[in-house]
């Protein structure tokens, strides 16, 4: 079960290496390293070195990997005592600071089968499992007699096809130099190819079969990525939940503001309705004072035989209905007061029976509109 876990996972990784995304974030993170510092560039290909071991009949040749070039590091005879050889490498080890560093056996490229393979589009899903069952078909061995891996070449979507190179090498002879160097304290995580004096970057040694390195630098390194990156989303998370707070803030200042400024407008709208009404009452009071003014100067000038039944006073006329025994001579007595002009009747007078008065219907223009 882990080990078709383990299968499924490389596969994944293999189809997002090779793929788009794959070669997109590989010239992304070229085009990043080539605009970082040199120097910071430089501890980032130091700290990605890797140990690749060379094993033949005679002796092991130590060199080290990094990102520019392949640097040759020293060459160990094989028939010196274990123990000395084990001391002796890892005091090489540790004077190059290569104790945590990924290590890979490396084969010469005669030693590897190379053909290209077409098979449907579908199977890259599972292209492991693919191999191995159809691994005759394509090289004159059986899966379990090799270590094999691919490099995808193409994806013919029309087609429905997947061209890509198998990597083919015999079991056994690789098995005797991964246990002659796990005696040596040297395991290998990764078995790749030597090919035009460079590693070609692949890895034949199944996942079941790889020494893992635990780079304690690295994981620290990691460790410590990882907790500025959460400082990171806590600083953006605060930052986004203080600006919240601010608007929110903001807003109920605003609602704050916004409920003074109504009560100091509805203030002012009493304020004027209250002025609109005092001068609307202080008109009515100059009104009705000249008219209390001009009612006492009828009173004035009105003889003792003469009543009013009616009264109108206006702006501009002043009426007058009632009887007197002269009505002639209320002409003349309004006509002569400063408060009236222009008096005269609206109709003939008569004469009331009952009374023996002549009843009139006078009106006379006001003179005077404001109260002194």
């Amino acid at each position: 079960m882990a080990i078709a876990l383990n299968n499924t996972i490389q596969n994944i990784r293999l189809r997002f290496v090779n793929g788009p995304a794959g070669q997109f974030f590989q010239w992304w993170g070229e085009e990043l390293r080539g605009m970082m510092p040199a120097q910071l560039r430089a501890r980032m290909q130091y700290a990605r070195r890797r140990l690749l071991m060379q094993l033949d009949d005679n002796e092991i040749v130590l060199s080290i990997d990094g990102t520019d070039a392949t640097q040759s590091l020293d060459s160990l005879s094989v028939n010196k005592d274990p123990e000395l050889q084990r001391q002796q490498i890892r005091e090489l080890l540790q004077q190059h600071e290569l104790t945590e560093v990924g290590r890979d056996l490396l084969l010469q490229d005669a030693e590897i089968l190379r053909t290209e393979v077409v098979m449907p589009l579908a199977a890259e899903a599972d292209l492991g499992r693919a191999l191995a069952y159809e691994m005759d078909r394509h090289t004159p061995f059986q899966a379990e007699e090799v270590f094999y891996t691919w490099r995808v070449l193409s994806r013919d979507r029309d087609a429905g096809q997947l061209h890509f190179e198998l990597f083919v090498t015999p079991r056994e002879p690789v098995e005797a130099k991964i246990e002659q160097l796990n005696r040596l304290g040297l395991a290998p995580g990764g078995v790749d190819v030597l090919a035009d004096n460079k590693p070609l970057g692949l890895n034949l040694l199944p996942q079941a079969l790889r020494h893992r390195s635990i780079n304690q630098q690295a994981r620290t390194n990691w460790v410590l990525g990882a907790v500025a990156l959460l400082l990171l989303v806590f600083v953006m998370v605060q930052s986004l939940w203080l600006r919240e707070y601010q608007i929110q803030a903001i807003g109920k200042a605003i609602e704050g503001v916004r409920a003074e400024a109504m009560a100091v407008q509805q203030i002012r709208k009493q304020i004027e309705d209250a002025s609109d009404a005092a001068g609307f009452l202080q008109e009515r009071k100059i009104q009705n004072g000249y008219k209390v003014e001009m009612l006492a100067e009828l009173t004035r000038i009105l003889p003792q035989d003469t009543y009013l039944d009616r009264l109108s006073l206006h702006a501009e006329t002043t009426q007058m209905q009632g009887k007197s025994d002269n009505a002639q001579k209320l002409i003349e007595l309004i006509n002569a007061s400063p408060y009236f002009e222009n008096a005269s009747f609206r109709g003939p007078t008569r004469l009331d029976n009952r009374s023996g008065k002549e009843i009139f219907d006078l009106s006379a223009s006001n003179t005077q509109r404001d109260a002194d």
